[in-house]
């Protein structure tokens, strides 16, 4: 069973899907374990995915919980499509998909940031204690290539660079 969502979650949202059957329950399941897989591919990113705020079900921001019942019901219409019918529930499953997946992407990226249930921001990974503790500033250039802005034709560069060659 998920963390962010359930397939009780799931059969709400899913009107005229069976959920009391063993075998829909257990494709529920599965649908939502991938769909908290691709949230925490994302969220991950920026966020300490083993802190309180994402560890108990009471605690999962309310957005992240939204997304997992998209997402979910997204790859829950992927596997239900058969046949000619199909056709409707790939796309149906895939307008859902796109949302969840822009939002996550605008998330990991810092264009919006999650708060909890009590609607305080969640801090991330952006303090000094995950910071980045180095940079290619000092790197020599390969081949001997300066900047990309000071570039020109140099109609003899293969001469001028063949004794920095091994």
């Amino acid at each position: 069973m998920g963390l962010y969502a359930t397939t009780t979650t799931l059969s709400l949202v899913m009107v005229g899907v069976n959920f009391t059957a063993t075998n829909m329950t257990t494709l529920g399941s599965e649908a939502i374990d991938q769909a908290e897989a691709e949230i925490n591919k994302y969220l991950s990113k920026r966020y300490d995915l083993t802190t309180a705020s994402f560890q108990t079900t009471t605690s999962i921001p309310p957005i992240v919980r939204t997304w997992a019942k998209r997402l979910g019901e997204a790859n829950m219409w992927e596997f239900l499509s058969r046949g000619g019918a199909g056709k409707e529930s790939l796309a149906r499953a895939d307008r859902l998909r796109k949302d969840v997946i822009k939002n996550l992407i605008d998330v990991s990226e810092y264009r919006f940031d999650l708060v909890n249930s009590t609607g305080s921001l969640i801090v991330d990974m952006s303090n000094t204690a995950y910071q980045l503790r180095c940079n290619t500033k000092s790197y020599t250039p390969t081949f001997d290539e300066d900047d990309e802005l000071s570039w020109s034709i140099d109609n003899d560069k293969l001469s001028d660079i063949s004794d920095s060659r091994d």
